[in-house]
């Protein structure tokens, strides 16, 4: 018998503080976030227990972040600081970091037409913390195909550093009164120092820390790769009028390691690269939304066991009273069988649900 003993307590406190200096709008938001997670895990030698292995994790982080605004300038300029600590019987491990943001915005044109085209370039850094089953976990893989897990205690957080340039557009009464369309594109590329990611290791490798043991002679271990490059283009348009609205967006996403000896491999778990079409309209008086959408997924290149795939899906909302509404969403209409890449690895397949059926009300109390 496997037990699990998890708990995870959390705080998040922010405020936004909005003014004026010598004409310069400002949106000021601060605040801070705690998550700590306490893990005790227990049962037989390998198997599920040690997915989840037992030790204590904790996340906090403080920020600031001040929305300047001028005219047909918007600067926004930030600063969060990280830190974690991580400990178990294995051992522990902390860190903490200053992470910087800016963005900056302009709107060059005021024709009527133009008035709403922005221009815009950011730069941000992230750190991610490992987690308890990645620097953790071990024993053996459970029954099917046998075959150790390697703890890491000495694993490093990621830091990550985004670059991204964009356009937004947004135009109101274009081909009717009250209609709106929005639209943007942008181009981002994330590199991140010391991405964490599994790592096969070989037994017959006297440097790899692989024991020879029962099973198949490999092990499997989260180490951190030199860098990973993340590199994409995203696009959306949504056009919004009395009679209902129609959407396109898109996704093209790449992405590969890069080893502390140089070695390049193509990321097996980024996601899929996406075309999305969806068309709603309304009915009587608005109360009624019926709609439906198609998505074509592409596979990741470094991913050999995903496939494409496109999925059909159907969406209706009922605004019954002004306190009562009923959504209603059907997903995957054709049954298709495919996997998600984010759920799979080299080797395996995890098919996702076929047909899935969701309804759901929402009811308010009070005015």
């Amino acid at each position: 018998m496997s037990t699990f003993d998890v708990g995870t307590s959390g705080i998040d406190i922010w405020n936004t503080s909005r003014f004026e200096t010598a004409g310069i709008a400002h949106e000021l938001t601060y605040g801070g976030d705690w998550v700590g997670d306490d893990v005790e895990t227990g049962g037989a030698a390998g198997g599920a227990s040690f997915y989840t292995p037992s030790g204590k994790r904790n996340v906090s982080g403080a920020y600031i972040q001040d929305k300047l605004s001028w005219d047909w300038l918007e600067i926004i300029a930030g600063l969060r600081y990280d830190s974690y600590r991580l400990e178990s019987d294995v051992g522990e491990t902390s860190g903490d970091r200053l992470s910087p943001r800016i963005t900056v915005g302009v709107s060059p044109f005021e024709t009527a037409s133009l008035s709403g085209l922005q221009f815009y370039g950011t730069y941000a850094e992230g750190y991610r913390s490992p987690s308890l089953s990645e620097t953790l976990i071990s024993g053996n893989h459970p029954a099917g195909v046998s075959f150790p897990f390697l703890p890491n205690p000495d694993l490093k957080p990621e830091i990550g550093k985004t670059v991204e340039f964009g356009v937004n557009y947004k135009h109101d009464d274009l081909l009717e009164a009250d209609d709106a369309f929005r639209f943007k594109a942008a181009y981002f590329n994330n590199d991140v120092d010391d991405y964490i990611d599994g790592v096969t290791l070989s037994a017959f490798d006297p440097t790899s820390g692989c024991p020879f043991g029962p099973g198949i002679p490999i092990c499997f271990q989260y180490q951190n790769f030199a860098e990973a490059r993340i590199r994409g283009f995203e696009m959306e348009a949504v056009y919004d009028a009395s009679w209902g609205f129609a959407g396109l967006s898109a996704s093209i996403i790449d992405g590969h390691t890069i080893s502390y000896d140089g070695e390049r491999a193509d990321l097996v778990t980024v996601p899929s690269s996406q075309v999305t079409g969806q068309l709603g309209f309304r009915f009587l008086k608005d109360k009624l939304t019926v709609g439906g959408e198609v998505q074509y997924n592409g596979k990741p290149k470094g991913n050999p066991v995903a496939r494409d795939y496109t999925l059909v899906n159907a969406f209706a909302s009922y605004q019954a009273t002004d306190n009562l509404k009923v959504d209603f969403r059907a997903d995957n209409l054709f049954d298709v069988k495919y996997t998600n890449p984010l759920n799979a690895s080299a080797t395996s397949v995890v098919y996702e649900p076929g047909v899935t059926l969701k309804l759901a009300a929402t009811m308010r109390f009070g005015g």
